[in-house]
């Protein structure tokens, strides 16, 4: 069943062909974000999203990279070796490539992270690197053209020390709000989820849609759909009260599987899905 289309900015993240169709399309969405696809599916999914007058964006990279460490989301931006920093900008260097080639409208980059080689270094020296990679991303976005937004996640102290806002005042990034990884730190680092998200919405350019109640779900179940059952007060992020708070008019990308964990309830992921829609149209 395909439903009615009810907000252009809603999409479904997709990592194979078949999302296209099952994630965006039979929920009516009208976007995607594509990710880690096998190289030999991109021109399929290339027509395929021109065929059907698809809005798209990039979370890099686009393509599987033979040569980059698992997972690729992992970001090394903040690392103190050079290689390992050079080895993340020569990916997004490559995911705006095919940004400029597919007409994505921006792409997510992992930033500002936790260092994987930082212990006993300096905490000036490591704020040095920071920004020297925040420079080198504006750089790159302004070169190619195509806008880059930086997604926090895990212990990084530049999430709630003055840096993440400082930086994306003074360079043309964006700031993509994950609602899953963003509890996680919350509750790594013990900030408030709601005073951050009103302290970044005006920065923030796009929002990932996922849930969990603390690290133990994430680590048993990855990206948990976002669900109208997830009681706040059981850990769950409030995903109607930071919608309330982002006041979205800009993409939002449900980004978790076409199923909810068994263990959970089983319940339908496209109630969630309606939720969301339902929770905007009633906000606007």
């Amino acid at each position: 069943m395909i439903r009615e289309k009810t907000n252009d900015n809603l999409g479904f993240h997709c990592n194979r062909i078949g999302h296209i169709e099952e994630g965006v399309v039979a929920n009516g969405l009208s976007r995607g974000e594509f990710f880690n696809l096998p190289p030999d599916d991109y021109e399929t999914v290339k027509k395929d999203i021109l065929e059907k007058h698809l809005s798209m964006s990039i979370h890099s990279p686009l393509v599987k990279l033979d040569w980059y460490p698992n997972p690729p989301t992992w970001s090394f931006l903040c690392d103190v070796d050079k290689d390992s920093r050079n080895r993340t900008f020569k990916m997004v260097s490559e995911t705006l490539a095919y940004a400029e080639d597919i007409g994505a409208d921006y792409i997510i980059v992992h930033f500002p992270i936790p260092s994987t080689d930082g212990v006993g270094e300096s905490e000036s020296k490591l704020e040095s690197i920071a920004w020297k990679s925040c420079d080198q991303l504006a750089e790159l976005s302004e070169k190619r053209g195509v806008a880059i937004h930086i997604e926090g996640l895990g212990n990084s102290p530049y999430l709630n020390n003055g840096f993440l806002t400082q930086s994306l005042a003074q360079y043309p990034l964006q700031y993509c709000f994950d609602t899953g990884h963003m509890n996680l730190a919350s509750n790594l680092t013990q900030f408030d989820l709601y005073e951050f998200a009103e302290i970044i919405a005006p920065f923030v350019g796009s929002i990932h849609l996922w849930n969990n109640r603390g690290i133990e779900d994430y680590l048993t179940f990855r990206h948990i759909p976002v669900h109208p059952s997830q009681d706040p007060e059981e850990g769950w992020a409030d995903i109607k009260r930071l919608l309330e708070i982002l006041k979205p008019a800009y993409p939002i990308i449900f980004e978790s599987p076409l199923s909810y964990p068994d263990a959970l309830g089983n319940y339908d992921y496209r109630d969630g899905v309606q939720w969301v829609k339902e929770i905007l149209e009633t906000s606007s």
